[in-house]
């Protein structure tokens, strides 16, 4: 192997592969920490997508944990120094943790989170039964892509261990056209940026329809929007794929793609955790204390019985395509009506009404008023 100079021996990404990661994970630790927070102990009510969240921080965790060690081994570098360092067994080890269980982490920690805002938006906007088949639909189909996604990665070399094991490819083993997989990855991205700008736009398309100041629909548009960040991230990502076709110099052309697939994931997590943030909000502000959150009341308050659901609906109620933003749930602390696809009520208490009612903040009053008429 001819000498390489120093600028090219120099030349790496692993810093920055190790500032990007890290810094996203930490930021990621902190929301998800203050969402627990807020959902296990202000309002005791852990939903199905906290569980969701808490794989996903699994799956990122090991994530970031195991770039970093490959980084330290080289991972960033140019293939070349790498090999000039360490040998071919360092290189192969190297690739062997990049194509294996880094990319496959990566694939999943962008994928898995999509469940819990179809979770989150399903439950607070309560939308019809064949929309909510949809999002869960959608939510799906991008994870059993991605799965297709980890197996054409890892299946694109006749024997599978050529993509890592580099000197089998002159002793006979073969491997597809880099394109295939890059198109397929490609295919794979996309879906997932569609599914974030869907699930980032659809709460738009409800809340505007509700009663409310423009300021609050601007705020909880904004909340629940976070995803179309995740899908920019997701578009960036796709223009980093081409890095996989690179087979001459793979430790240094995918470090791009692993950088956006890491804020990707990240970034998901992020926008479908600030959401739950709104009694933490109202209670660092000032406008609530840390005791108007009775875990006692909340408690009594979410008891399932076999006529009626979590937030006291009844069944045939709840058969009703409604936009619905549930009380103590969420950012949503400020009282919001159910609207109809076919009336709506108008029957909102503002603040002066919220004070001086019995009615508990956070949650929704409604009076109807009913005559009856009769004759002998």
């Amino acid at each position: 192997m001819p000498p390489l100079n120093a600028e090219y021996v120099n030349e790496s990404k692993g810093p920055e592969i190790l500032g990007t990661f890290w810094a996203f994970f930490i930021v990621s630790i902190v929301i998800v920490s203050a969402r627990f927070y807020v959902r296990g102990r202000m309002l005791r009510n852990i939903e199905l997508e906290d569980y969701i969240i808490a794989l996903t921080m699994v799956w990122l965790g090991a994530y970031t944990i195991i770039t970093t060690v490959n980084v330290h081994l080289g991972y960033g570098s140019h293939a070349a120094v790498v090999q000039q360092n360490g040998g071919q067994d360092l290189l192969e080890h190297v690739l062997l943790i990049n194509f294996g269980p880094d990319f496959a982490m990566g694939i999943v920690g962008f994928a898995t989170p999509k469940f819990a805002v179809v979770s989150l938006l399903s439950r607070i906007l309560n939308p019809g039964r064949i929309h909510r088949i949809f999002l869960w639909s959608l939510a799906s189909l991008v994870f059993v892509a991605s799965v297709v996604c980890i197996i054409v990665i890892l299946t694109n070399c006749n024997p599978p261990k050529a993509l890592w094991q580099v000197h089998l490819m002159s002793e006979g083993a073969t491997c597809r056209d880099p394109w295939i997989m890059v198109s397929y990855c490609i295919f794979t991205g996309a879906i997932s940026a569609f599914a974030d700008l869907y699930l980032a736009s659809y709460p738009t398309f409800v809340l505007v329809k509700l009663q409310l100041t423009l300021r609050k629909k601007i705020a909880l548009c904004l909340a629940l929007g976070l995803g179309a960040v995740a899908c920019a991230m997701a578009i960036v990502k796709c223009f980093q794929l081409p890095g996989l076709a690179d087979a001459s110099d793979p430790t240094y052309g995918t470090a791009d793609l692993v950088i956006w697939t890491a804020i990707e994931g990240n970034v998901i997590v992020i926008a479908a955790c600030i959401p739950t943030l709104g009694p933490l909000y109202e209670v660092l502000r000032g406008r609530r204390s840390w005791g108007s959150y009775n875990p006692s009341y909340n408690n009594r308050y979410y008891k399932k019985s076999s006529k009626e659901d979590t937030f006291g609906l009844s069944s045939v109620d709840r058969k009703k395509p409604t936009a619905v933003v549930h009380p103590h749930d969420d950012l949503f602390t400020t009282n919001i009506d159910a609207t109809t696809r076919n009336s709506s009520q108008d029957s909102i208490l503002n603040a002066d009404q919220v004070q001086n009612s019995n009615v508990p903040l956070g949650q929704i009053r409604r009076t109807d008023r009913v005559e009856v008429e009769y004759g002998r």
